[in-house]
């Protein structure tokens, strides 16, 4: 992605943006999403309303990919001392599901508001005390190439506003970086 913004491939991206940014691009924060727990439904917590990150402690976190190259999950099992991992293949929503049902000790995270396909042998449960957020960003090229994505970084934060989508109240929230919202969050208390 970074590389066809920088190529002029595309104008405009849409993702987690780790400093330092290379030269050339520009990038607003347009969401701040809350993740869910996502395990078997066999899972000692599986029945749990909502989940503390650090109860997790003694549990698998099911990695789809290797865990150096997803930063937010490597950092969330770091910042609440996650250290059993388990690294698959990322062949999909279905086969990510599918293994991460087979073993009661698994769990991941992904974005709360994800539709998750009927499978009854999964649960997906809230994350509180506290809520990991997920920082997602707009990039675009800001060196002179085409002009800013003016409409479309106008239509997003009109929805952030809309929706709150950039709230963030630091004895609630956690991110893995405090400069996440600094670049455009609104924090509330």
């Amino acid at each position: 992605m970074i590389a066809a913004l920088l190529h002029g491939d595309i104008d405009a991206a849409f993702g987690r943006v780790h400093a330092p940014l290379p030269a050339g691009l520009t990038h607003r924060l347009v969401r701040l999403e809350p993740v869910d727990a996502i395990l078997s439904v066999e899972h000692p917590l599986a029945n749990a309303p909502t989940i503390r990150p650090a109860q997790l402690c003694d549990s698998v976190l099911w990695i789809p990919g290797a865990l150096h190259r997803l930063d937010f999950l490597h950092r969330f099992a770091e910042s609440f001392g996650i250290h059993e991992r388990a690294e698959g293949a990322n062949l999909g929503l279905d086969h990510f599901l599918a293994d991460l049902a087979a073993d009661t000790r698994r769990f991941s995270l992904l974005p709360a508001d994800v539709p998750l396909p009927p499978r009854p042998a999964i649960r997906s449960v809230p994350l509180i005390g506290p809520t990991p957020l997920y920082a997602w960003s707009l990039l675009w090229r800001g060196n002179g190439g085409h002009p800013p994505p003016d409409a479309l970084v106008s239509a997003f934060v009109a929805a952030a506003e809309h929706n709150r989508w950039l709230e963030y109240d630091p004895t609630r929230d956690w991110l893995p970086e405090r400069n996440s919202v600094d670049a455009g969050a609104s924090t509330t208390s």
